[in-house]
């Protein structure tokens, strides 16, 4: 054959190439010898009838297409194996002459990556150290969270923020039902999500009063849903109940029930301990993410279509078994959300091709630098981390075999040595945090008395924990599984603890409950779900 490679953009190659006439020949005559048994001539049996008869009485284009599949299949595979190109995606084929056979074939091929000049990367180091207002802030969140509602007696009263209102909301368009009308729904003001005109209108309103209200969607806003925009939408309110929350006093006694210590000094020496390891960890990930985007920022890549659209899907994929775990098909919630499947996927396209350019370049990098994690360097890691716990030959066996668990602690592993390695050069030696917390060292006993370090390894092999997915390192959990979980520190986060939303998870949970069968232990800051409304 011959055979032309011309790049095309988006990682395509054109593959130019004319078959030699003996190719096509022996393609030929394999294609006679196929369609040939399907032929039925009186005289013979399949296959038997001689070529020119069949020639004679049918032409030789039936099998003349069969023979053009065949050159074309076998001469493209010689073309991707002598170019050494790794296909991600179906060809398109174009014949272009038949005498001698031409064709043209175009395929999606793994991206060429430069990963440009990633030494030249600089950051300025996170400043860790936990002022005295965070403390505050965070003991204030404690009292918060554990405080208690009390129904306010004074019919004259109004709602004001902190307060949790009970409302009956009527939406309507035009004079028709635009949502389900809700009944009895509960909102903290100034802290649950809800339009400003509302939360006006609510702030004038008693116990009992019903008010309306109407609040026009610009066609260009960018705050609201898809399905609200250019609509002006009527609200009718009730205020079934308001309450005040009473919150416990800070004592000795709040701090025995919020962390197990007695006194007020130890419960803010807790704090500062539990926001300090917690902001350390968060100020290294942050450094560590402005590393990663500024070397992907200069790298050059193009990534196929094809390649985006199936990662896409396999998101899509993930995120529908999540919501199967919880009983609710995603095509339900989507049509919740005014979505479908295809304006989710353009939704979520844009954040997949980032994750995955950042991957490609991360890749080419580590392996520029020589980052490699053997079997040996998991067995010591296995040995360091089941060292003084009690379970230690249950965790060893989990470890020690091929499977999730072993994969997970290679890939942390890798993830490590990749980020220090390009911490050191993007510091030029330096550290990523300054003022960081140094995890003090552990007698024997304090140890063996704490939780395994390598808690996950009372779930199966081979499988995530229970009510458990792992973090696609965003900020945000996926719906349904709110704690964030690190499973550096083996810690969880609950919604509204102090460093939740600074927190980017490696593991999220269902349930608290969840967590902690997997091993984590909460945050001093973190308060059960649903406390607060106890």
């Amino acid at each position: 054959m011959k055979l032309t490679v011309e790049k095309l953009p988006e990682s395509q190659v054109l593959l130019d190439i004319v078959a030699d006439e003996q190719e096509v020949n022996e393609a030929t005559t394999k294609a006679f010898r196929q369609v040939a048994r399907t032929i039925r001539i009186p005289g013979f049996r399949p296959g038997k009838a001689p070529r020119h008869i069949i020639d004679r009485m049918y032409g030789p284009g039936v099998y003349e297409e069969e023979a053009h599949r065949i050159v074309i299949d076998r001469l493209y595979r010689d073309a991707v194996k002598q170019e050494e190109i790794i296909v991600v995606g179906q060809p398109s084929v174009e014949i272009t002459e038949v005498e001698p056979l031409s064709f043209k074939i175009t395929v999606p091929v793994f991206p060429s990556i430069e990963p440009g000049d990633y030494a030249s990367v600089r950051i300025e180091p996170r400043d860790a150290a936990i002022a005295e207002d965070e403390i505050d802030e965070t003991i204030e969140q404690l009292r918060n969270n554990r405080g208690e509602w009390i129904a306010v007696e004074d019919e004259a009263a109004n709602p004001a923020d902190g307060d949790r209102v009970s409302l009956n909301i009527e939406t309507t368009l035009d004079g028709e039902e635009f949502e389900k009308p809700a009944e009895n729904a509960e909102f903290i003001l100034g802290t649950s999500p809800l339009f400003p005109e509302l939360v006006t209108l609510i702030n004038g309103m008693k116990t009992g009063e019903t008010s309306e209200t109407e609040i026009s969607f610009a066609e260009d806003s960018e705050e609201v849903d898809e399905r609200l925009k250019g609509k002006t939408l009527h609200y009718k309110i009730t205020l079934n109940k308001l309450e005040n929350r009473k919150r416990p006093e800070l004592d000795a006694e709040f701090a025995q029930a919020a962390a197990q210590v007695d006194s007020v000094e130890a419960l803010r020496e807790e704090v500062r301990k539990d926001l300090h390891r917690e902001k350390t960890q968060q100020s290294r990930n942050e450094a560590i993410n402005e590393i990663y985007d500024k070397i992907a920022d200069g790298a050059t890549l193009e990534i196929p279509g094809v390649m985006i659209d199936e990662a896409v899907q396999e998101e899509i994929k993930q995120v529908e078994q999540r919501f199967a775990q919880q009983g609710m098909p995603l095509d339900m919630y989507l049509q919740f959300q005014g979505q479908t499947r295809d304006t989710y996927a353009d939704e979520i396209r844009a954040g997949v091709e980032r994750r995955m350019r950042r991957s490609l370049v991360l890749g080419v990098v580590a392996e520029r630098e020589g980052i490699v994690i053997d079997d040996e360097a998991i067995e010591a890691e296995i040995a360091s981390q089941t060292a003084s716990v009690p379970n230690a030959d249950a965790l060893r066996d989990l470890y020690s075999k091929e499977g999730y668990f072993r994969q997970l602690l290679k890939d942390d592993l890798y993830n490590r040595k990749l980020s220090a390695r390009l911490i050191e050069i993007a510091t030029e030696g330096g550290e990523a945090v300054t003022n960081g917390w140094v995890e003090p060292i552990e007698t024997e006993e304090a140890a063996a008395e704490s939780s395994p370090a390598m808690g996950i390894a009372a779930a199966p092999a081979g499988d995530l924990p229970h009510g458990a997915v792992a973090g696609g390192g965003e900020h945000d959990c996926p719906e349904g599984f709110p704690i964030k979980g690190n499973a550096s520190s083996m810690i969880y986060h609950v919604p509204g603890s102090g460093s939740y939303e600074r927190t980017i998870p490696e593991m999220c949970f269902a349930t608290e409950e969840d967590a902690i069968a997997a091993g984590y232990r909460a945050s001093k800051s973190s308060v059960k779900s649903g406390e607060s409304d106890e």
